[in-house]
């Protein structure tokens, strides 16, 4: 009786272990979520790291040349990045802990603001290697590149949460406006033909909605759109230039730059357009904010994944007894 009674009491720790163990994951995952971004403050562009309330600011890039246009893997490990270190902007990737760096592109022509697919295995950019800002697309590993358009200076590629299309920005009929296409290049659609230039678009983590910037109104502003384009709204409000908007992984808030008090910082708002914060405060120009993504620690347990973790706390009770 005795023995029984040491292995139930043996299983229902394990139990409580492995509830402990899931709550502290997602405890924890929430205190790990940052924002890179680009900035002069070293006087040349350098790209660091804040959390996203703006502070433990953390230099993540120390070279003489620029490097600039972070972009992160969906895990949160790696940021690829546009530097100069070769004379020639290029596209590189860095590991966020140990600092490793590798190279992906090497040609004469600029390589810029490279976007990473949902699933991590490929990198969307823009080139000027045939002498026109296109968008191409490349393995992770800087291999099997693709071009995806052919005509027009086009810039800014964002992917779907989906990773079935890709958004951008293109000046090929006349204004700069913002196109969706899929992600071998085909079906594109035109979702902007204001009078006024539309640009920098970013997709939001429900993919329902894209926001991007523009001077619609006189100023450039902050606006989101239906992935249809319809349904416009307005989300800032100043004679300041703001741009370059980012979606947090829960689609609440976007981060962005502005100017709102005569420098280039980065700020953030909710999706309503309220509750805006400034987050950097510095002479130098910050800008090109990206955010970090949920990783699969950060994220909700799904209904296989408790089933999988209860079955797991069942075997292992099994085992106890």
């Amino acid at each position: 009786m005795k023995r029984e009674l040491t292995y139930t009491v043996l299983g229902i720790a394990l139990l409580f272990s492995y509830f402990a163990f899931a709550v502290n994951i997602c405890a924890q995952a929430s205190e790990v979520e940052y924002i890179a971004f680009s900035s002069m403050r070293d006087g040349n562009h350098e790209i660091y790291l804040m959390d996203t309330n703006g502070k433990n600011l953390r230099n993540l890039t120390n070279h003489r040349a620029s490097e600039y246009h972070p972009t992160w893997s969906p895990d949160g490990r790696w940021i690829a990045f546009v530097s100069r270190q070769d004379g020639n902007s290029e596209l590189y990737v860095m590991d966020v802990n140990k600092q490793e760096r590798r190279r992906l592109t090497n040609n004469p022509r600029a390589d810029i603001e490279p976007a990473w697919s949902p699933d991590g295995e490929s990198i969307a950019f823009v080139s000027h290697r045939t002498g026109n800002g296109d968008i191409y697309k490349m393995d992770v590993n800087g291999e099997n590149l693709q071009r995806l358009t052919d005509t027009g200076a086009n810039t800014k590629p964002v992917w779907s949460p989906d990773g079935q299309r890709i958004a951008f920005s293109s000046q090929r009929a006349g204004n700069v406006d913002i196109y969706v296409m899929n992600t071998d290049g085909r079906k594109l659609i035109r979702l902007t033909n204001g009078a006024q230039s539309e640009y920098t678009p970013s997709w939001s983590p429900d993919g329902n909605r894209i926001a991007f910037a523009t001077g619609l109104l006189g100023n450039e502003d902050i606006y989101i759109m239906n992935v249809d384009g319809q349904n416009v709204r307005r989300l800032t409000l100043h004679p300041a230039e703001d741009a370059f908007p980012d979606w947090s992984p829960d689609g609440q808030s976007i981060v962005f730059v502005s100017k709102w008090e005569g420098n280039s910082d980065i700020y953030v708002i909710n999706a309503a357009g309220e509750n805006r914060r400034r987050l950097t405060k510095h002479p130098a120009a910050d800008w090109s904010p990206a955010w970090m993504p949920s990783s699969f620690l950060s994220v909700s347990l799904t209904t296989e994944t408790r089933t999988t973790l209860w079955s797991t706390l069942k075997q292992s009770a099994r085992t106890a007894q």
